[in-house]
Order: C-alpha cells, then sequence, then structure tokens
C-alpha cells in the first residue's frame, strides 16, 4: 500500500511539473513571406515552404531575451546542405546548424570568428535524409548552448554569447530577431515555436514594428531594410541568353548591392535568359530579362565586366574554333565580336574584367593585340566538364581549364587558394583580370570586385 502511495505521489510530482513547465508560442500563424530576406518563401494551410536558393533565410517575428527554448520541425525535401535556426545569445546573433558545408557537420557559427569546420562545437556525422521529417531544438541558457535533432544532442558549447557571431552567408538586416535558414535546399517548416523560461511569453514583434500586445500580428509588413548608400560605381553583368549558371549571377550581384554598387545586366539579346536547371534560380524559375544588350555596353559607362558561367556562357568565346553539339553554346560571330569588343574596351580603360567558372574561357578566347588576354596570367579556372563538342579537330569534353591551358594562363591547382578544404575562397586577381573557380566561389567573387573598386 505504500508503494502504491508513493507512486502515486511521484506521479502527481511529474503532473504538477509538466503544469509549470512553459508553454511553446507557435509562431507559424504570425510568419509571412515578406519577412524573407533572401529566397521564395510559400505559404500553404499552416505549413511554410522555401525553395532551393543559396542562404535563404526568413526573419521571425520574435525578439528574444533571457533563457529560452527554439524549435522548428523540417522536411529537407532537396539539396544537401544545411537547415538552420538563427538565434539571439548575449546580445550576439549566431546560427545553429545541422549537415552543413557539405560535410554533414552540425554545430554553431561563428565561433571566436571560426566556423562549424574549425570550432569547439564541431559535430561530424550528422547528415539529413531528404524525404524525413526532423525537430531542431535549441537551448539557449545563460552560460551555455545545447542543440538537439530529434531530441539527440547534436551540439553543446559554453558560452555567454561574447564570442558568437553570424556567418556572412546568414546576414540580416537587424541581429535582434530569431529567423530560419535552408541553403541551397527546398525544405518545408511543418512547425516553428518558442517559449521564454521565464514564464511569459513573448511579444510578437516584427523588426521596426512596435510591440504587439498578446499574439497579434501586425497589419502591415516589416518596412524593407534601408538600402545601403550609392557609391556611384556601375558594374555590368554579362550573362547567356540560354544556360547561365544562376547562383554565379546571383550571388555576385547580391554582394555588389549590398556595397551600394549598382548592377546593370546585359546579354547578347535582350530577350528573357533563362538559367541551368538547378542553378539555384529558385522556384520562379530564374528567368532574368537584360537591361541592356552586349552592343549597348560600353566600357565608359561601367567600373567592372563580370562573366558568369554556364555552358551557355560558350556562346561569346570569341577565337575558339571548336563546335559544340548544343547549337545555342556556339553563338554567332557578330555576338563574339561584341563580347571581344567589350573585354578590349575594359581592358584599354584599365577597369577589371571578370570571369567565373566556364566563362574564364570567355576571357582565355578573346584576342587583345593577337593574344589571350590570360597569357601569362595566373588564373582560377573550374575542373569539371565543359560542354560536349569538337575541341581541337577531336570530338569530347575535356575540363573547363583546357580553354584557359589553351591560351597560356598559369593554372592554380583546383580548390587551392585560401582555405584548401573548400573552394569558397577560390578568386585570383592579376592585374585587371579576375578570374573564379566555380559557383561555390561566387560570392567571394562579388566581394573581391568590391574590394578592388573600394577607393584608395
Amino acid at each position: 500500500m505504500r508503494t502504491v502511495y508513493l507512486a502515486v505521489l511521484w506521479l502527481g510530482w511529474v503532473g504538477v511539473a509538466r503544469a509549470d513547465e512553459p508553454a511553446w508560442q507557435s509562431l507559424m500563424p504570425h510568419v509571412h513571406g515578406n519577412d524573407k530576406v533572401i529566397g521564395h518563401w510559400t505559404r500553404e494551410a499552416d505549413q511554410l515552404t522555401v525553395a532551393a536558393a543559396p542562404g535563404a533565410r526568413l526573419v521571425l517575428p520574435v525578439a528574444p531575451s533571457g533563457e529560452y527554448d527554439f524549435r522548428m520541425s523540417f522536411t529537407r525535401e532537396t539539396g544537401q546542405h544545411s537547415i538552420g535556426l538563427l538565434f539571439v545569445h548575449g546580445g550576439r546573433i549566431c546560427a545553429f546548424e545541422v549537415d552543413a558545408w557539405g560535410q554533414h557537420l552540425a554545430g554553431f557559427q561563428n565561433v571566436a570568428g571560426q566556423d562549424i569546420r574549425q570550432n569547439a562545437s564541431r559535430r561530424e556525422g550528422v547528415p539529413l535524409r531528404n524525404g524525413q521529417r526532423y525537430t531542431l531544438t535549441l537551448e539557449v541558457r545563460r552560460d551555455r548552448l545545447r542543440g538537439l535533432l530529434d531530441n539527440q544532442e547534436i551540439a553543446v558549447l559554453a558560452t555567454t554569447g561574447a564570442d558568437l557571431s553570424l556567418s556572412d552567408l546568414w546576414r540580416l538586416p537587424q541581429a535582434t530577431h530569431l529567423a530560419v535558414a535552408a541553403w541551397d535546399s527546398t525544405t518545408t517548416f511543418h512547425s516553428i515555436e518558442v517559449r521564454s523560461l521565464s514564464g511569459t511569453a513573448f511579444a510578437i514583434r516584427r523588426p521596426g514594428s512596435p510591440v504587439v500586445a498578446g499574439l497579434t500580428t501586425p497589419t502591415s509588413p516589416a518596412p524593407a531594410p534601408p538600402r545601403p548608400a550609392r557609391t556611384g560605381q556601375r558594374v555590368v553583368i554579362v550573362i547567356a541568353n540560354q544556360d547561365f549558371y544562376y547562383r554565379e549571377y546571383g550571388d555576385p550581384r547580391e554582394e555588389l548591392e549590398r556595397a551600394g554598387i549598382e548592377v546593370i545586366v546585359a546579354a547578347g539579346r535582350k530577350a528573357p535568359c533563362r538559367p541551368h536547371n538547378g542553378s539555384g534560380q529558385g522556384a520562379d524559375g530564374g528567368v532574368v530579362t537584360p537591361d541592356i544588350t552586349l552592343a549597348e555596353v560600353k566600357a565608359a559607362d561601367f567600373d567592372a565586366v563580370l562573366f558568369p558561367g554556364g555552358w551557355g556562357s560558350s556562346m561569346y568565346q570569341y577565337a575558339f574554333r571548336g563546335r559544340y553539339d548544343n547549337a545555342v553554346y556556339n553563338g554567332d560571330p557578330r555576338t563574339k565580336a561584341e563580347a571581344n569588343r567589350v573585354i578590349n574596351e575594359f581592358l584599354a580603360a584599365d577597369k577589371y574584367v571578370c570571369g567565373l567558372c566556364n566563362a574564364v574561357s570567355v576571357l582565355a578566347w578573346a584576342r587583345v593585340n593577337g593574344q589571350s588576354p590570360l597569357q601569362g596570367k595566373r588564373v582560377c579556372a573550374p575542373p569539371r566538364e565543359a560542354p560536349l563538342g569538337v575541341y581541337n579537330g577531336q570530338r569530347g569534353q575535356p575540363s573547363c581549364r583546357w580553354h584557359p591551358e589553351q591560351n597560356g594562363a598559369i593554372l592554380s591547382p583546383a580548390g587551392a587558394i585560401g582555405d584548401p578544404a573548400t573552394d569558397r575562397d577560390d578568386v585570383l586577381v592579376d592585374g585587371r583580370i579576375i578570374t573564379g573557380e566555380n559557383d561555390p566561389s561566387a560570392r567571394e567573387m562579388g566581394r573581391r570586385i568590391v574590394e578592388v573598386l573600394r577607393p584608395r
């Protein structure tokens, strides 16, 4: 009888503890697609979906303080990169990520300026399986952080928040609010919740909006973050009319515009330009209508020109004497001549000429005073395959590096710039020529252009 009494008493204590446990607040009813920073976000019923896009993230209407828990239930539908919770601790903002850097890493970034690959929170062997539903939970305490995936601990860090920072890859308009993120992966968020351990519910407040009493939502969307001051500088990005690589256009453009540099888009024809499938364009298809034609590009109007890659950029290879199986990639003599004119004009005006991934071949096959502008230059180029076709009279599909090699460039080993574990920083500046290895290097290409254009 005494045993039964003690069991009942113990269950009563458990019941009291559970009753006293702070309640979770669902944020899903208060989330809107116009709170996005990057990406195409849609609401359907009580779920939120983001299309695959590099750096896709959405701000939540909560600016937390004190100790709290933050969790979401999600299914990654496509992709192979990280899903994350962006959180605030000790007045600093940071990201808790799972399946990061294409290396199945989990942890916090950044810690003491180091991302997950180097810092003490690194946990290896934490992959996500596409199509499977998971719950990611973060516990924020005064002196520590603890992250869980389906209630299993995958990251822990002793910190008051002073050593935390947010990677530029996830930059937010304001470092006060929570956010959710998915890198280049179509993802469905089934629930997003937060709870304050103080027992008092967090107010729903969008960035720049007054506190909204209770759990109501502002009737007007949050104001857009202020635009950076224009520098007066302009960069023209020349994309292919068919099969440009969207990320190699979008990431540099975002970095340039963030720095206040105006971007103008040009193409061979002033007609809708369509990207490669799966190149980061998102659910809207990524079709870009150029502002001007290549023939309208004048070096006097710009400070730099950038040719992003994708196999379609082959249409601008002026002196290439081969032939591609896809006729679109062969271009036409007039368009090729215009691309060569643009490169000559910019270099003659001592302005920067930039090529990314397969578009390094555009610079390789240009001719300035009878030789390639890459002759004797230190160059980055991708090891991935070029389009199928005829090269030096023989049918094949060599590496994209074949083009600069044929034109006397000095190629850096693949992935060899800066951190040898990644190609994100593989961009080389040699005189007025800037080359980038591939699409992971695209954001660094934008940053490098910003850097060289800054007043000295």
